[in-house]
């Protein structure tokens, strides 16, 4: 088993070209997921904040009791909150 046929290299080539493939696309349609979810929430966020429907306290609020119903979840704290909202604001435009 020294040396591997060429039918069956052929095989390798092209069984590594589809993996490499889908795992590139996983990887892109879990950022555009992240990215609409981000804008999601940013643009819930600048709706509900600018319009002074909530308090200046409203996202510490949210981001303890996300921390708390879903034990384990990154990247919602107070900053990530607000830059989310910083994000939908800077690319509404797009989205008329």
């Amino acid at each position: 088993m020294d040396k591997i046929e060429h039918k069956y290299l052929l095989a390798v080539e092209l069984i590594k070209k589809a993996i490499l493939q889908s795992q590139y696309n996983a990887i892109r349609l879990v950022n555009q997921e992240q990215l609409k979810l981000y804008f999601g929430i940013g643009r819930y966020i600048s709706e509900n904040s600018r319009n002074g429907f909530w308090g200046t306290g409203a996202l510490e609020i949210i981001s303890a009791q996300l921390k708390n119903d879903l034990p384990g979840l990154m990247g919602f704290g107070v900053s990530s909150l607000k830059n989310m909202r910083i994000f939908y604001e800077a690319w509404a435009t797009l989205d008329e």
